[in-house]
């Protein structure tokens, strides 16, 4: 498993697709980042109320229809 997702030889991912990823998490660690300036410690109800407002404004951020 683990050598499949580091190796492109050894996965059926097509190489299209392989190389259209990015080679970090840097990524990633943005996104946690920016999530978490919306707050932390939230009630369930707080947490999913800023998260849905989070994910509204990142769906105009990219123009998602």
């Amino acid at each position: 498993f683990a050598l499949s997702a580091l190796h492109h030889p050894t996965n059926s991912i097509p190489q299209d697709v392989w190389c259209a990823y990015p080679a970090t998490t840097n990524g990633n660690e943005h996104a946690h980042r920016n999530v978490n300036r919306d707050g932390v410690n939230l009630t369930l109800l707080g947490g999913s109320m800023r998260g849905r407002a989070f994910g509204d404004r990142m769906a105009q951020s990219i123009d998602v229809c």
